[in-house]
């Protein structure tokens, strides 16, 4: 909203300027730039559905993760709880694992350290076959560390890709037509003109500012770490992550 707020204002004045500085008027009524706002709102709310549907599936992301890591600690732990074995090197592992994770969620690690983490989850396995692991314990941990590492391809699949960049494209020069059209038409309320395009600038602004955010929902590390309001909440991982370096 704040950063769409500045492009209303900027709407407002060029448009009083037109009008008013320079008296410049008849150039366009408002019914002729429905079909212009009309063509826009359509592929802003195109675009807008496709982040949704990403989104949708991005939020059952971190629980996906969190527990995945907290399962791997639990199946590890009763593969080898009737080995007599001490088992204390798991639950450390798991944590650095976690590590890993939640400094990749926030850009401080890269992408090449999610391999590195499935690789030390696949270490662990090995080596608890090695201390004697059942193999139904160890079947179940090869299909939870699987299920770990396509949640975390996809959140990199996400992080990484764009929505349609054409679409983007399309989007962008729409509502920059449109926000110009604010500027130039003929509004037919002389009262109502300012709150009616001033309210239209923010609104075709901010749609096209939430798309953007909303195509990656996992920007937990942006804006100097507060990350956006349109992340999904990672709580489900986070307390997952805690619970590990409890």
């Amino acid at each position: 909203m704040i950063k769409a707020l500045p492009v209303a204002i900027i709407v407002l004045i060029l448009r009083w300027i037109l009008h008013y500085g320079f008296d410049v008027n008849g150039l366009m009524s408002f019914s002729d730039a429905t079909s212009v706002l009309t063509g826009a709102t359509v592929i802003v709310g195109l675009m807008l559905a496709g982040v949704v549907a990403d989104y949708t599936e991005s939020e059952k992301l971190p629980s996906a993760i969190g527990g995945s890591l907290l399962a791997i600690n639990s199946l590890a732990n009763a593969a080898l709880a009737t080995k007599g074995v001490d088992t204390a090197f798991i639950r450390p592992r798991v944590a650095q694992v976690a590590d890993t994770i939640n400094d990749w969620f926030y850009g401080r690690v890269g992408d090449d350290q999610i391999q590195v983490a499935q690789a030390m989850v696949s270490e662990l396995i090995i080596d608890v076959e090695k201390e004697g692991g059942g193999a139904h314990y160890l079947a179940r941990l090869l299909a939870t560390a699987s299920e770990l590492g396509a949640a975390l391809q996809r959140v990199m699949v996400i992080r990484n890709t764009m929505f349609i960049q054409a679409g983007y494209a399309l989007m962008k020069i729409l509502v920059g037509i449109v926000l110009v059209l604010f500027v130039l038409v003929d509004f037919p309320s002389e009262s109502a003109q300012w709150l009616v395009i001033g309210a239209l600038s923010l609104a075709y602004t901010y749609l096209l500012l939430l798309v953007r955010d909303l195509d990656n929902p996992f920007g937990y590390g942006e804006h100097d770490g507060r990350g956006s309001g349109a992340d999904v909440d990672l709580a489900p991982f986070t307390r997952a992550y805690r619970e590990l370096n409890a």
